[in-house]
């Protein structure tokens, strides 16, 4: 079986992320962890501070905001939108979805297709791959692609590996039918075999949340601390599946549309921290000033990195951007890369916005 698919009538038409205007700098914490331990931190992840969610405020909140931004610049309004997909690991309830959620509060017609897609952060390449999917079918026409994060509730304060790193954000993105062929390829690794090196355990049917089970903290042998509902993660195992999986898949994604490193306009590479960017780019040979690296001040944000750093790193339309090859790597395990055209796309610069929780 193939593990790619080859798309040429959907393009990403406009994009718009959002993140929280609470931020929490790392070295706020210098006497709990010590200085020196977070400042090697901050070196080797090229952190300085995360983004974090209000108390209220979920990840389909930060969406809509989102959304509600890219329909004023697009010049759409809800009416326009025929499917919406939301890709998030925390949903607002386990039932029901929280896409037809998103759809009640936006607007949107109650005779669109809503999805809820369970990803991490490769969740950004998933959710093009269903958008286009739906365009390529002749199904849509227009498509809302909703991603988005509030990780860093999952988090136990008392865990610095995970809790010093990881930031909240989201993005909503246009994706539509292209008025000329956008020839667009995908690909995907999964091992899930991989499920324990990065996982919360407890909450779910396998293992339910109990009272003085589930929520006993424990530490780890470098002093990290979390309980079996906190997100759990082997540091060394992730990195390097991230490492070999996102060169091996861009790689591919440069192979099926025959281009070399030199043809890539831009690499968007999901945010795990500075070292894993750079040394995906140096394995694929890719020049740095066609990487952006762009979590300094939000702190990995998951599945909604890679928008969160075209929307940083861009403001309107760019031309040159004719070649593009994005990768997203994370628990499952699992991988995906997109290579495409972003030359017509509009990047709506990154928006902070407060905590006003939707009704």
């Amino acid at each position: 079986m193939k593990n790619n698919a080859r798309f040429s009538k959907s393009k990403l038409h406009t994009i718009a992320s959002v993140i929280p205007e609470k931020r929490i700098s790392l070295l706020d914490f210098a006497d709990e962890f010590g200085e020196g331990a977070l400042k090697r931190i901050v070196k080797l992840t090229g952190i300085e501070e995360v983004t974090i969610a209000e108390e209220g405020m979920t990840s389909a909140d930060y969406c809509c905001k989102a959304a509600e931004i890219l329909f004023s610049e697009a010049g759409i309004t809800a009416e326009d939108i025929e499917s919406l997909v939301y890709v998030t690991e925390t949903p607002d309830h386990i039932i029901p979805a929280t896409a037809p959620i998103i759809q009640h509060k936006l607007g949107i017609s109650d005779n669109t297709i809503n999805l809820d897609l369970r990803c991490s952060c490769s969740g950004f390449v998933y959710g093009l791959f269903q958008a286009s999917m739906l365009i390529e079918t002749g199904a849509c026409e227009n498509v809302l692609l909703l991603v988005g994060n509030t990780s860093s509730r999952l988090v136990n304060p008392k865990d610095r590996a995970l809790f010093m790193v990881t930031g909240d954000a989201a993005c909503a993105a246009l994706v539509t039918k292209s008025e000329s062929d956008n020839p667009t390829s995908f690909s995907f690794f999964v091992d899930g075999g991989g499920l324990r090196h990065i996982y919360i355990p407890a909450g779910g049917s396998r293992m339910p949340v109990r009272k003085g089970v589930t929520d006993v903290v424990e530490y780890d042998e470098e002093g990290n601390a979390h309980t079996q509902e906190n997100l759990i993660m082997n540091g060394l195992e992730v990195m390097n599946f991230a490492i070999r999986n996102g060169r091996n898949l861009i790689n591919k994604a440069m192979s099926d549309m025959q281009w070399t490193p030199e043809d890539v306009n831009l690499f968007a590479i999901h945010q795990a921290n500075e070292m894993i960017v750079k040394r995906i780019a140096k394995g694929v040979k890719a020049d740095m000033s066609r990487v952006p690296v762009s979590l300094k001040h939000t702190g990995n944000c998951g599945l909604a990195s890679i928008p969160l750093t075209l929307c940083n790193t861009f403001e309107g339309v760019h031309p040159e951007l004719k070649r593009v090859v994005a990768c997203g790597f994370g628990s499952g395990l699992i991988a995906a890369s997109c290579a495409t055209g972003f030359e017509s796309t509009n990047f709506i610069k990154t928006r902070v916005v407060s905590g006003e929780k939707r009704h």
